[in-house]
């Protein structure tokens, strides 16, 4: 009995031991398993699409526009040849697919009608509103502004009765949104519409601006419409069917008297 004592309690303290040491043999698997989480969270957040809504404010019309992988020979596309122009104070948005290479530099250059060219290099494949501006707006070495500019549209009333209502949406789209009719409502009335960047239901699902469709319906029933307004700045009268000099029922410019 006395050499079997010291032996079976020489067993149970091993048992305790063995019993209280945590297993490890898990751990490696666990560590694997969210390392490899981690990883595809990574990698779902890289952006692989470049958007930039491009502005306009170099107080001339731009006729030289691309978006390229800087240092290519390849300048691709003039986003701003033929179609609805890209004049001063318009907009519009550009994409670039960097789905095979997300880490690549883009050049986005300009010339604007009088021959002022504007360039940036180190543009990164990103969602950003990019202002292209004028030699002397410039505030540092770069023609170019990551910041968003803004559209008005001064609205006269100069059909001779009262407008009931008057929307502004995207050309072909079948939802004309909201009713903006205000102070421009009486025969004479003005009023403005204003946006500080591009509204989002300007845009087609693709996040892509073609061009805007001004609608108006006067209390008689007669309607008006110009379906190739840009964003811009511009004053625009609502005219009657017999003050139409062409096709269209809308004008640029303020009332004379």
């Amino acid at each position: 009995m006395k050499k079997t004592l010291p032996f079976l309690l020489s067993a149970a303290l091993l048992a305790g031991c063995s019993a209280s040491t945590p297993s490890t043999d898990t751990e490696p698997e666990k560590e694997e398993e969210t390392a490899a989480e981690t990883q595809e969270e990574t990698q779902e957040e890289v952006q692989t699409v470049g958007v930039y809504t491009i502005y306009n404010a170099t107080g001339e019309g731009v006729t030289d526009l691309y978006l390229y992988p800087t240092g290519s020979s390849d300048k691709g596309e003039n986003y701003a040849a033929g179609g609805h122009g890209f004049g001063d104070a318009h907009a519009k948005v550009l994409q670039y697919d960097a789905a095979d290479d997300p880490s690549v530099a883009l050049t986005l250059e300009f010339t604007t009608s009088s021959g002022y060219t504007g360039k940036f290099e180190t543009l990164h494949i990103e969602t950003a509103p990019i202002t292209l501006i004028a030699e002397d707006a410039k505030t540092g070495s770069t023609e170019i502004a990551f910041a968003a500019s803004s559209a008005t549209y001064n609205i006269f009333n100069v059909t001779g009765e009262k407008v009931t209502d008057l929307y502004l949406y995207r050309t072909g789209s079948s939802d004309k949104g909201e009713n903006l009719i205000g102070d421009a409502a009486e025969d004479g009335g003005n009023q403005t519409i204003s946006f500080d960047k591009v509204p989002e239901f300007l845009l087609d699902d693709a996040g892509n601006m073609g061009a805007f469709t001004i609608e108006f319906t006067t209390e008689s029933g007669y309607t008006g419409k110009f379906e190739t307004l840009s964003y811009e700045n511009a004053p625009i009268m609502l005219i009657a069917a017999d003050a139409m000099t062409g096709s269209s029922q809308i004008a640029f410019g303020v009332p004379s008297n």
